[in-house]
């Protein structure tokens, strides 16, 4: 939200600088420095409010750019600067909240009333058509929140449903959530472009949502998977995606999901790709997928060292990894490194046995 309130200043300032320089070099203009002077002085009261209180911040912002519009009308003798009263809701959409949007239309409407010097025809005019400019505005901005409002409820809600296929079984717990971190490492790192960080680390954090439909037999043994299940498992990453598409995710999203158990030499699954036909996303969660894999207990196995993961996946560079990425882990280790200590760390002091029940226990509780 600050970053909005930066940016309805910016765009507040820029319009007063282009009016500035207007009247200074094409058409001049009675008392300009009186007028610059009042300019400032409407600025000084939201700068200043950033470090006095920023809970007031936006209000004053408001208040300010009402003040700022009134002065450019006062002293400008043009017809077109009635345009910056179209500034005033436009800029209050920024900040994200109605009533400070109310406040923006309905001051700056006030305004204009009040320092009107148009014709009549011309007055009822202008009003009109600010009237209808903010209704369809509101109407836009109500549209646009609620979409906004409803995605985001989404995703938190298919988040919280890749946790809970984790919370099936204790050796998992925050597998995604480590991979989500190790992926971001990696992209940091790797300075790829192309790459959207968000769209990243929420892939990363559903990338083994499919597993809802795989049968606690399976998912939960504590052993091998023999071949037929281990065919089982290997459906996962199709109904993932498809559970993803559902939910109404990106492409990059969805080939991400469905793709991350593809190796580099062709011979991993669902579609056997290799090499660059894999997609970005997807060999980057290969990587992170993969060490924390390695790195992290299971009942039938205990955890490689972090340095010993390191070296097997140095050894599938270019097998099971893309060398790129593998190069770029390389110089993010010691990053990833830490995330590693610290579960390690968590891992010993859990009470598997009673922490396994209660997570069972919450999921078939939830779900069933």
């Amino acid at each position: 939200m600050i970053r909005n309130i930066k940016l309805g200043q910016v765009f507040i300032i820029g319009s007063a600088v282009i009016q500035a320089l207007h009247h200074y070099f094409i058409q001049p203009m009675e008392l300009f420095y009186t007028f610059i002077l009042l300019f400032l002085i409407g600025f000084l009261p939201a700068l200043l409010m950033n470090y006095i209180n920023k809970d007031w911040t936006k209000a004053v912002f408001v208040l300010c750019s009402i003040y700022v519009v009134s002065v450019s009308y006062t002293y400008v003798d043009y017809p077109i600067v009635q345009t910056a009263y179209f500034f005033l809701p436009v800029a209050a959409l920024l900040l994200n909240d109605r009533r400070l949007y109310y406040l923006s239309s309905a001051g700056g409407f006030l305004s204009y009333l009040l320092l009107s010097k148009d014709a009549v025809a011309d007055y009822f005019a202008f009003i009109s058509i600010y009237m209808i400019f903010c209704l369809l505005l509101f109407m836009v901005q109500t549209i646009v929140y609620k979409t906004v409002r409803e995605k985001e409820s989404i995703q938190q809600g298919v988040k919280a449903f890749s946790l809970a296929v984790e919370a099936k079984d204790v050796y998992t717990q925050g597998h995604s959530r480590r991979v989500a971190l190790y992926s971001m490492i990696l992209a940091r790192h790797g300075a790829f472009k192309n790459i959207n960080p968000e769209e990243l680390e929420l892939t990363a954090l559903i990338h083994d949502i499919g597993k809802i439909s795989t049968p606690d037999a399976v998912l939960m043994k504590n052993g091998r998977l023999t071949e037929e299940e281990y065919e089982i498992m290997k459906k996962h990453p199709v109904d993932g995606m498809e559970l993803a598409k559902s939910f109404g995710y990106s492409e990059r999203v969805l080939k991400a999901i469905l793709h991350h158990h593809e190796r580099f030499d062709g011979l991993g699954y669902p579609c056997k790709l290799a090499g660059k036909d894999i997609p970005f996303y997807s060999r980057i969660l290969a990587v992170a997928d993969s060490f924390d894999a390695m790195t992290s207990s299971r009942a039938y196995r205990k955890a490689m060292t972090p340095w010993d993961a390191k070296k097997e996946i140095e050894n599938q560079s270019g097998k099971m990894y893309d060398p790129a990425i593998v190069e770029v882990f390389n110089r993010a280790y010691y990053d990833m490194l830490l995330i590693c200590e610290e579960n390690e760390d968590i891992y010993n002091n859990v009470n598997l046995i009673a922490h396994k029940e209660v997570s069972s226990g919450l999921f078939e509780g939830k779900l069933s």
